[in-house]
């Protein structure tokens, strides 16, 4: 398959930025033999001289028709990096508690959900490779490399 990103990158984030998800913390919705993963991704807000952050991007996939499904997928900010991460400028007012709805929006299911992993790292859409999740193409980005990296652990070991 054609990445956004050099496999050799994305050999190095699966080993280092990627984590499975014990088959028990798995949303009970997804189908039996689901395969969940943490992406971890380290960014810096657009604002302030650009503060960093963490972020982590789960995935949830199933095997579907020699491919695979995408069953869940949603972006957290740990508690302990939400005071850094409030300072994005999509983030209402400044602080954890002022930032609460945009970091709610951030956990909502992914658009793409029920979709193939192979689609949606394919297909064309607009990116922006700020450090922040501030709009749309920032938030593609994001997902871009984080499914990029599971389908590559996904498809070059066992998984």
């Amino acid at each position: 398959m054609e990445y956004p990103v050099a496999s050799r990158t994305l050999q190095k984030w699966s080993a280092t930025r990627l984590n499975k998800v014990p088959a028990g913390r798995i949303p009970k919705a997804c189908p039996p033999g689901s395969l969940g993963y943490t992406y971890v991704y380290e960014g810096s807000t657009c604002n302030n001289g650009g503060t960093a952050y963490t972020a982590l991007l789960h995935v949830v996939v199933s095997e579907s028709d020699g491919g695979w499904r995408i069953e869940d997928a949603r972006i957290e900010i740990p508690e302990d990096r939400k005071e850094a991460a409030s300072e994005m400028c999509a983030a209402p007012g400044k602080g954890p508690e002022e930032a609460a709805s945009f970091f709610e929006r951030l956990s909502k299911p992914a658009v793409f959900v029920g979709r193939s992993l192979e689609e949606v790292i394919r297909e064309n859409m607009p990116e922006n490779f700020a450090g922040c999740f501030c709009g749309r193409a920032q938030v593609n980005q994001k997902w871009k490399i984080a499914l990029s990296t599971v389908h590559f652990a996904l498809t070059s070991t066992a998984g």
